[in-house]
C-alpha cells in the first residue's frame, strides 16, 4: 500500500520538508517514508530535528523513528531523507542496525583500534 499525498513538515525556522512517498510495509510492521527537505541558506537539519518534527507531524513516538539516510547535494540546499517509522520498539531493535540507533540517539561508538597510543 503506497500513499502519494504530500504532507508538509516544519523542521526548523529555516527548514521545511515535504513527504514525497509513504509505504506501509505490513510484513515488517513499519512505514517507509521519503522526505524532501528544503533548507536554503542553512545547513542540513540534524537527525534529532528530523525525528522530532516527523514524530510531531505523524503523531508517533520519537523512539519509533529511525533516520536511514540523509543525502544532500553540495550547495543545493535540498536534502532527501529516508526514514522508517515502526509500530513497536521491539521490531525496530530486531531489524535496524545498532550503529543507526546509536546515531539517532546522538551517542558515538568508540571504534576499537589496532593503533598504538602514546609515544614509542
Amino acid at each position: 500500500m503506497s500513499s502519494s499525498e504530500s504532507t508538509k513538515i516544519k523542521i526548523s525556522d529555516k527548514a521545511e520538508g515535504i513527504i514525497e512517498r509513504q509505504f506501509q510495509n505490513t510484513l515488517i510492521g513499519r512505514r517507509e517514508i521519503s522526505i524532501k527537505v528544503y533548507h536554503m541558506g542553512s545547513g542540513t537539519p540534524s537527525r534529532k530535528d528530523m525525528i522530532k518534527s516527523v514524530a510531531q507531524a505523524l503523531g508517533v513516538q520519537e523512539n519509533l523513528i529511525v533516520v536511514r539516510k540523509i543525502f544532500t547535494s553540495y550547495g543545493a540546499g535540498i536534502s532527501n531523507v529516508k526514514l522508517h517509522v515502526y509500530n513497536s520498539r521491539e521490531v525496530l531493535e530486531k531489524i535496524e542496525p545498532k550503529y543507526l540507533l546509536d546515531r539517532d540517539a546522538g551517542t558515538k561508538q568508540k571504534k576499537g583500534g589496532g593503533g598504538k597510543s602514546g609515544k614509542e
